[in-house]
């Protein structure tokens, strides 16, 4: 609770590495939580606004850290808002580059030094105490102090021997503050790429890595989806040639309409109807189409579903049937006197001597 509240906090100070740690898990959590909540916009809109405030408040504690001008306050946030609502709200995965944006300018608050000396826990300095999360330490044994009889003589020695320890701890804290000084990294790489020279040529490179990012990936995304269309056309093309192709055991009925086997050994009753604008009048599949072609339905009530009713040739209705159901369909064309199917109906006389002479279906109904 108390790191949340660290989290939260307005008037406290932010290190180097808890800022940038804290940006960089907002930006990596926002890709993953866009990506899960991507068919609900109005989620992933709420852990934008969650990461916004996040790197709004770590941002005003860096710009407390650092001692910067407020103006920067929603420089980070702000950037990742609008880039947050392009990738929500368009859905192109492209727009995931617009991120780097405000990367870049949070690495560039990071390059600035903590003014003062602080404190800090957890990288975090100000008025919630996280000193919970600091371990205990071990006190050091103190070193045995050997009896003396000149006590006036060794207490003097005990204090030039302080003194000695304080002044060149205190050296060697000068010496570290003053090569740490001239020798920050963060420091020197901003004053070379945001000197008065370098600011615009910094600035314009980085907007054409991102434009150029943005571009490659589009291009081979667009490409990846032309092979994969590509692909799946030529794949139904090979099908539809091939259940074309696997048509076979023929044979029409006396009441005009035709039966014939698939190549999954299904039967499929063919006969003319009424044009129409669609292809496929029933799928099973998804339970839509007209309800008067889901079943085939005998004179005696047996009904048998059938798996799709497609129109081809403008006027040829193909109704498909389960390979499960081939035997239960031939009998019941042979043996009942009438079916419907699709609001036509069909007499089945003379129906049994047709398929009796035929060596496939023969075997059916004998």
């Amino acid at each position: 609770m108390l790191l949340l509240k660290s989290l939260l906090c307005f008037t406290g100070f932010d290190n180097r590495r808890r800022f940038i740690f804290i940006h960089i898990s907002s930006y990596f959590l926002f890709i993953i939580t866009s990506a899960i909540f991507s068919i609900n916009n109005a989620l992933a809109f709420l852990c934008l606004c969650i990461f916004t405030c996040l790197c709004t408040f770590s941002t005003k504690r860096r710009l407390n850290d650092a001692n910067l001008n407020k103006s920067w306050l929603y420089a980070p946030g702000l950037s990742l808002f609008i880039a947050g609502l392009i990738i929500i709200f368009t859905g192109y995965s492209t727009s995931y580059w617009l991120l780097l944006f405000p990367l870049m300018i949070s690495a560039l608050l990071t390059t600035y030094k903590s003014l003062g000396r602080k404190h800090y826990i957890l990288g975090y300095y100000g008025n919630v105490d996280l000193s919970a999360f600091i371990k205990p330490t071990q006190p050091k044994h103190e070193s045995r102090i050997e009896p003396t009889f000149n006590q006036t003589d060794a207490l003097s020695d005990e204090r030039s021997i302080l003194s000695k320890r304080i002044d060149s701890s205190s050296i060697n804290s000068d010496q570290t503050a003053t090569t740490a000084t001239n020798s920050d990294l963060g420091e020197a790489i901003r004053l070379k790429l945001f000197s008065h020279k370098n600011a615009l040529l910094t600035v314009s490179a980085v907007i054409l890595i991102i434009v150029m990012a943005m571009i490659s990936t589009s291009v081979i995304s667009t490409s990846d989806d032309n092979k994969n269309n590509i692909i799946l056309d030529t794949n139904n093309k090979a099908l539809e040639s091939q259940s074309v192709l696997l048509r076979t055991h023929l044979v029409t009925l006396p009441d005009d309409f035709s039966l014939f086997v698939s190549s999954f050994n299904g039967i499929t009753i063919k006969w003319q109807g009424d044009a129409t604008s669609e292809k496929y009048l029933w799928q099973q599949l998804s339970a839509q189409g007209d309800k008067s072609c889901k079943e085939i339905d005998f004179n005696n009530g047996e009904k048998i579903r059938t798996l799709s009713v497609k129109q081809e040739n403008n006027s040829d209705y193909l109704a498909s049937f389960s390979p499960l159901d081939t035997q239960l369909i031939i009998k019941n064309i042979a043996y009942r006197g009438s079916f419907s199917l699709c609001g036509y109906s069909f007499s089945l006389k003379g129906s049994q001597s047709v398929l009796g002479k035929h060596d496939y279906y023969a075997t059916f109904i004998n």
